[in-house]
């Protein structure tokens, strides 16, 4: 939910011309547009195939493309025709902060983005819909945080790396899961909820990783420079973009990011019975989990910090004052590694950042099990 000062914002309305190319752009009645729309390259290819695990969907499409070209290359063709905005190696300032910060930012992701994106009921009926309210719920996670190591690996998300045909497997699975909620229109109310998993909400999920990750980051304390704010943006435009999101809904600047933030939580947040029950299964089953290990009474009291006491009271998500402390302690713990860590050398960085995503890799392999073959994607960076 945005804060009293975003909420005033946009009460102030557009104040540059920018503002009012986004604001218009962004309008409720067009983002309302988008929820007709969903990933008409990804549908064409699952519309024809048997759903299999996520490992599998990418080797099929491949295998089909080869042998009969038609939509399946045609998703292949537009998953590796790079924009021309793209420059890799702006990426890599945004893939060594999100290693330097991995184990904060899936905290962060757990307790903040993901809780108040269930606060969107519309496009959290699609959890409910699949039955994977209440069930799954740390596998989900934990698939999860595969994709986003996966996508800070070696080779980050350049097309053909294991970032980048992860994205392509998100990608298929989304729209597997559209065709089968489609199979069966008793399971998803099109008409209460508009198209599953449409543009706007695939919009929402990238400001869900970047955005609100970013803005619980800055939360907890730690200083992230716009330098280092617009690298990670990048990242996550250019992840969007293989992920099936249409450039129309990728922000350029950091600016125009909090607009499509605001009209998006504007436009979405209602939050419901089936909210609440969304967020505390997900804090419930995750705690005392690696790599965290807190307390169901810890994640809750951090979760409320995170996303405030308007959300929190919407989701009914209380925290004791013993756990409160300890939240105010993990922040002065943060903040004060926070302000150290500029100084630095960048030798010392990088290493910092390579432990970090070693402990990822070994956390994700207690989560999901040592056998890539059985995990959620295909391979691990």
């Amino acid at each position: 939910m945005a804060t009293p000062e975003e909420l005033a914002r946009m009460e102030a309305g557009p104040q540059t011309p920018s503002e009012i190319i986004w604001f218009d752009r962004y309008s409720h009645a067009n983002l309302q547009k988008w929820r007709r729309v969903q990933d008409p390259e990804a549908d064409a290819c699952t519309a024809e195939m048997a759903f299999t695990r996520p490992t599998g969907l990418l080797t099929e499409v491949e295998r089909r493309a080869r042998e009969e070209g038609g939509v399946f290359q045609a998703f292949l063709d537009h998953c590796y025709q790079v924009p021309e905005w793209v420059d890799f190696d702006m990426m890599e300032l945004g893939i060594r902060m999100y290693r330097r910060h991995s184990v904060l930012q899936g905290l962060v992701l757990m307790c903040s983005s993901l809780v108040e994106g269930y606060a969107h009921n519309k496009p959290a009926q699609v959890l409910v819909s699949t039955g994977r309210l209440q069930k799954d719920v740390s596998r989900r996670i934990y698939e999860t945080g595969q994709m986003l190591h996966n996508m800070v690996g070696p080779d980050g998300i350049r097309p053909g790396s294991v970032g980048h045909r992860t994205l392509m497997e998100v990608r298929l699975l989304h729209s597997a899961v559209r065709q089968f909620l489609a199979r069966d229109p008793s399971r998803f109310d099109v008409e209460k909820y508009d198209l599953p998993i449409n543009q706007e909400d695939m919009a929402g999920t990238v400001l869900e990783f970047d955005f609100m990750v970013v803005r619980g980051m800055k939360r907890l304390g730690v200083h992230i420079t716009r330098e280092q704010h617009e690298a990670m943006h990048y990242l996550w435009r250019y992840a969007g973009y293989v992920l099936g999101v249409r450039e129309e809904l990728l922000t350029t600047t950091l600016e125009e990011q909090q607009v499509l933030a605001l009209q998006l939580t504007t436009h979405l947040y209602n939050p419901t019975r089936d909210s609440e029950a969304l967020a505390k299964a997900l804090l419930r089953d995750m705690s005392n989990k690696p790599p965290f290990h807190l307390p169901y009474e810890g994640l809750l009291a951090l979760s409320r910090y995170l996303i405030g006491d308007t959300v929190a009271d919407d989701l009914n998500i209380n925290s004791t004052m013993p756990a409160a402390v300890a939240v105010q302690m993990i922040k002065g713990l943060t903040s004060t590694v926070s302000r150290v860590t500029p100084f630095l050398p960048d030798a010392v960085l990088r290493r910092m950042e390579s432990l970090n995503f070693e402990i990822g890799r070994r956390t994700l392999s207690a989560g999901l099990g040592d056998n890539p073959a059985n995990w959620g994607f295909k391979a691990m960076a």
